[in-house]
């Protein structure tokens, strides 16, 4: 008995040195998919990528009857250790309509793709301040990653804002 108890805490100790937290990654859907769930409504999409303060973007464009019903913005933020994937949908008045975790690849802190925690996002605009603490919860266990989304849905309304400026 002694002897399993000594391979079990060896392979617990050794463990995370043979699989580090940072060869995990989980794909939950895909970006055409969640960004289609967004504005089911949708006839047609364009996608188009851009560099946003260094950083690869893609967006989406929605259409209903040829014009523009809002746009999903996919991008990365750093988690603990690796990148969170996300795609947030912003509607034609600039407010957020819903926030997906596309790939997570962290061990811990994945609990933030729950709607309870995304649902918080919805209805924001660039006047609010997205902050974890102030208008925005965070997942507890997962504050990095709580953190984590509410820069992406900052960063995503102000590459629409740009957009719109340039259109």
């Amino acid at each position: 008995m002694m002897r399993f108890l000594k391979i079990v805490f060896l392979s617990l100790v050794i463990f995370p040195w043979l699989f580090p937290a940072n060869s995990f990654a989980e794909v939950y859907i895909t970006r055409e998919e969640a960004a289609k769930n967004i504005f089911p409504s949708q006839e047609d999409y364009t996608t188009e990528k851009k560099d946003f303060d260094n950083q690869p973007v893609e967006v989406f464009t929605f259409f209903k009857e040829g014009k523009v019903i809002g746009w999903a913005v996919a991008l990365d933020e750093m988690g603990k250790i690796k990148p969170i994937t996300f795609l947030v949908g912003i509607n034609a008045q600039g407010k957020v309509v819903d926030v997906y975790v596309l790939e997570y690849r962290d061990m811990f802190g994945s609990e933030i793709k729950r709607k309870s925690f995304m649902k918080q996002f919805k209805g924001k605009d660039s006047h609010d301040p997205i902050k974890i603490g102030k208008d925005i919860d965070a997942v507890t266990q997962a504050t990095i990653s709580s953190k984590a989304a509410a820069v992406v849905v900052r960063k995503s309304l102000k590459v629409i804002e740009e957009l719109k400026a340039f259109r």
